[in-house]
This record gives structure tokens, C-alpha cells and sequence, in this order.
């Protein structure tokens, strides 16, 4: 079975004046002027309202950065995943901070299965990706690992309640992930 390419799932698409929900090809260049009004209609229904501003569009390259990022981001979500790592979420905060692109936020519920999350992400990191990371070696309550552009938290339930990272980066845009869409599918 292939892997489904990650989606994002806009809640106001106001991505520089570009209209994406995969990361361009190297021959696509998608440009929302270009769109007639049953296609700008149809991406409102969708993903909500589209909104066009005169800031300049962001470069080739940042896209391709941001494209890699989330695909890092998903891939360590599906390895939090792989370990049974509960509610696990993506957020695209790099509209809201200036320090990394992605967050990954999962629970685990003992300090062994904290540790086995953590393990798991860190060696796929290291042999898929070729990074490391920045941050806890040991599982504690809250353990972060820091990637740059993509920073993984792993809490115990009562921590992840008391700091609902989510809630305070509220604006955050959430990413769908392949493994929650296999879930309501079965």
C-alpha cells in the first residue's frame, strides 16, 4: 500500500497568495490569480476563506523548507504512533513563532512508553533523516526533543492538561495526519 502524501487542512488558506494542500512539484507553480471563481469557490467550501494579500510570495526555496519540515514533522508523528503514543497532533505554528515550523505534540501514559516514543523518534530521525536532536535524553514529564524546524513534545496526561500547548498556540493551523484518516476510514 503507498503512503499517502501528508495534507494540510487550512482553516484560512493564506498561504503568501499560493493555493496548496500538497507541497509543489518542481515543474508546479500554483498561483491563486490564476484561479476562475468555481475553483476559488470550490477552495472556499473546502478549507474556508481565502484571503489575498499584497505581501510577497514566499520563495521557491522557503516552500520546499516548509514542504521537508512538514514531511519530517508527519514522519515523527507516525513513529509516536508506531509506539502507541496517544493523541497525537501536528501544529504549523511558523505563522506564530519565529523559532521552528512544526510542533508535535503526543501523550504517553507511563515513563517507559515516554521513553519508547521518544527512542523511536530520535533513532528515525538519526537514520531516516540524518539529524539529531536538541533536548531530554531521559523520559520525564514533559520531554522535548528540538529539531530546529521541528520540535516534538511528549507529555504524561496531566502535564499536557496543565500546559495545553495546543490551546495557547490556538492559531496554529493543524495538520492532518495519514494514520488518523485510516482510523475513521476502518
Amino acid at each position: 500500500m503507498a503512503a499517502q502524501k501528508p495534507v494540510l487542512k487550512w482553516r484560512s488558506l493564506a498561504v503568501r497568495n499560493l493555493a496548496l494542500t500538497e507541497p509543489p512539484s518542481q515543474d508546479q507553480d500554483l498561483n491563486i490569480e490564476d484561479l476562475d471563481e468555481a475553483e476559488l469557490d470550490e477552495l472556499f467550501e473546502e478549507y474556508g476563506e481565502v484571503v489575498r494579500g499584497d505581501e510577497p510570495r514566499a520563495s521557491s526555496s522557503e516552500v520546499d523548507d516548509d514542504a521537508d519540515s512538514l514531511a519530517f514533522a508527519v514522519a515523527m508523528a507516525e513513529a509516536a504512533n508506531e509506539v502507541k503514543g496517544g493523541d497525537i497532533r501536528v501544529l504549523c505554528v511558523k505563522p506564530l513563532v519565529y523559532w521552528t515550523r512544526f510542533f508535535v505534540i503526543a501523550t504517553g501514559f507511563s515513563r517507559p512508553q515516554v521513553d519508547a516514543i521518544g527512542s523511536r523518534i530520535r533513532d528515525l530521525a538519526e537514520q531516516r533523516f540524518k539529524r539529531t536532536a536538541r533536548g531530554d535524553l531521559k523520559p520525564n514529564a514533559w520531554t522535548l526533543l528540538d529539531f530546529g524546524d521541528v520540535v516534538v513534545h511528549i507529555f504524561f496526561p496531566k502535564e499536557r492538561s496543565f500546559y495545553n500547548l495546543e490551546e495557547f498556540y490556538g492559531n496554529a493551523t493543524l495538520v492532518e495526519l495519514p494514520f488518523e484518516s485510516e482510523t475513521r476510514e476502518s
